[in-house]
């Protein structure tokens, strides 16, 4: 008898043995259901392309979940390879220029030809495909135009005539329950829909200008596994550190930061480290972004009959919690309950908008909070950025000029032109020269030392100088090892930094 045949063909596209040893490992590691697995088998032989390449194009498998190089080891060993091939890794890559190519061709046609409802369901689609964050409504003096933030970028997608764009923001305000009339106030509402199987939550806030409503919807996907410290950007000595602050028994912890610089993500994280049986963990949030088995978690409703953030807030104190998760610190009610509860023997987490960590400090006693509580409760305080990564398909090296050395505090005399890298800019990435983001992060720990300087109301300036001498790595360092190591730019550095 001849010998069995082997799974894939000669361009790598897997045969039907092939896809079931692909199927095998990939739903019993949890990492697709069988659903999932048969709505890419059934993409690849419409798209005429590989299943693994149809598995990243639908996104069923969330890159913070699952990095490219282990998908690709995972692929290999399903085909009984060994060795991974040269190039192999660009090929299981989604065109994502292809994507946004197709995307503005397919939106224009559809403009003029589909109804509001099925508009609407492409741009919420295509919005998906292309792994954006937000998606923009902006009036125009004449019609509107859609843009999508990919990678904290907007890209101009469509432009819409005034009776379409109408008619999708009435639609948008039916399904997140906000008032069809109300065009002079603001809004904000939640709208919770499915792709490729996945819960998403579309958070919406519309605001009047000039030419018209202006409508933003935030895309959240659920957060379905546990995002480890090191995976948000954090170093090893900051995962210590951190761990170290969150499994104290009790005090507060703040992590500061501004719009979009992904605080939540990194309280979700705390959370999944601290979520036991043995542990009561709850959280009060505006609105609850995900939901995790076992934290108890209390959403505030946006209506006039739903609960408030103090009501709630209180009622959850005598909930005896362990573990406390308020969504931000947004007023004197929610600051004062934070620290009080911290002095209580409750480990509060939050979130709070502010520059840098000791400027976060500080900004506690803008909402009422006096120095000698403060001092008390606060354990420490995170402060993040996002900063772009460099697209590993266009990555290339150069040699730093002396601009580049001045932006990284390097002494040209004593350091002969290092080599450090940037994006070319290619059809992967938009052409911008960086794919994906990256948290940078600083921590200060409150000490004694630093405890008396809140207690004294001392200057941020302060604050961080003493930090800094008692071992504090700063955002900007934190930086400068990612643009030395080669994973973001001097650009970067100098756009989240002073």
């Amino acid at each position: 008898m001849d010998a069995t045949p082997s799974p894939t063909t000669d361009n790598g596209r897997a045969q039907p043995g092939g896809e079931e040893n692909l199927s095998t490992v990939l739903v019993q590691n949890g990492l697709l259901t069988e659903a999932q697995f048969a709505m890419a088998r059934v993409y690849a032989q419409d798209h005429h392309c590989d299943l693994c390449q149809a598995i990243l194009e639908l996104n069923l498998i969330p890159p913070d979940r699952l990095n490219t190089l282990a998908f690709e080891r995972i692929v290999a060993l399903s085909r009984g390879e060994t060795t991974l091939g040269p190039g192999s890794l660009h090929s299981l890559q989604p065109d994502r220029a292809k994507i946004e190519r197709d995307i503005r061709a397919e939106l224009k046609a559809s403009a003029t030809t589909a109804t509001p409802p099925d508009m609407l369901d492409q741009i919420i689609e295509r919005s998906f495909d292309s792994l954006a964050t937000d998606i923009h409504l902006d009036p125009l003096v004449v019609g509107y135009r859609v843009r999508y933030r990919i990678d904290g970028q907007l890209h101009e997608i469509v432009s819409l005539e005034p009776e379409m764009a109408h008619s999708l923001i009435a639609r948008i305000k039916v399904l997140s329950n906000l008032r069809i009339v109300e065009r002079r106030h603001a809004q904000d509402g939640l709208w919770i829909t499915k792709h490729a199987d996945r819960p998403r939550t579309l958070r919406i806030s519309t605001i009047p200008t000039e030419f018209g409503e202006r409508v933003v919807l935030r895309i959240h996907d659920a957060l379905t596994t546990d995002l480890g410290f090191p995976q948000l950007g954090l170093q090893q000595p900051q995962v210590e550190q951190l761990r170290q602050l969150i499994e104290r028994p009790y005090g507060a912890i703040l992590v500061g930061g501004p719009v979009g610089a992904g605080k939540t993500t990194t309280l979700y994280s705390c959370l999944r480290h601290l979520n036991h049986p043995s542990r009561n963990l709850m959280t009060i949030e505006d609105p609850i972004e995900y939901r995790i088995a076992g934290v108890n978690q209390v959403g505030v409703a946006n209506h006039p009959n739903g609960i408030t953030f103090g009501e709630g807030l209180r009622a959850i104190l005598r909930q005896d919690p362990d573990v406390l998760m308020i969504g931000e610190v947004r007023s004197k009610i929610t600051a004062r309950v934070n620290v009080r509860a911290a002095l209580n023997g409750v480990l509060v987490l939050s979130t709070i908008h502010s520059s840098d960590a000791a400027s976060t400090a500080v900004a506690m006693f803008n909402y009422s909070v006096s120095a000698q509580l403060l001092s008390s409760a606060l354990m420490g305080v995170v402060s993040q950025r996002l900063v772009r990564r460099i697209c590993p398909h266009c990555r290339m090296s150069y040699t730093a000029e002396e601009a580049d050395l001045a932006a990284l505090g390097l002494d040209p005399r004593e350091h002969d032109g290092p080599t450090l890298y940037r994006g070319r800019g290619c059809k992967a990435c938009f052409q911008t020269g960086y794919l994906g983001q990256t948290g940078v992060f600083e921590i200060l720990e409150v000490n004694e030392l630093i405890r008396t300087l809140i207690l004294g109301r001392t200057t941020r300036e302060v604050i961080e100088q003493t930090a800094k001498d008692e071992g504090m790595k700063t955002m900007r360092q934190c930086a400068i090892d990612k643009v030395l190591e080669g994973m973001t730019t001097v650009e970067e550095l100098r756009r989240i930094s002073i």
